[in-house]
């Protein structure tokens, strides 16, 4: 995933922070399937990730929402690891707050 510095320079704050999570994790997804034997690209930083890896028992899922019996307003994790054989899935939401947010996004 190639990124324009000068680009960023541009904009404001907010998409500064958007672009900056987008960057971790694509390179956190990267080290996840990597991790799990899930094949990639060679380098991180041409990783592309698609909105459904599978590996065997192992499914690591891009920016998908989760179904639940009650309304949920943060339901769309950025990344989501299913590992059948255990029955567990893993629910990983990146935030890059201000300081006067971190109670706030801990609560999320």
């Amino acid at each position: 995933m190639m990124f324009n510095t000068m680009g960023i320079r541009k904009r404001s704050n907010s998409n500064k922070i958007i672009i900056i999570i987008i960057i971790v994790c694509t390179h956190l997804h990267y080290s996840i399937c990597k991790a799990l034997g899930i094949e990639t690209t060679d380098k991180w930083y041409t990783h592309m990730p698609k909105p459904v890896y599978g590996e065997g028992d192992v499914t690591v899922l891009w920016n998908q929402e989760v179904h639940t019996d009650s309304e949920v307003t943060a339901n769309l994790p950025d990344i989501i690891i299913k590992i059948k054989k255990e029955k567990t899935c893993t629910l990983i939401d990146m935030a890059i707050p201000a300081d006067r947010n971190v109670v706030q996004k801990e609560a999320e």
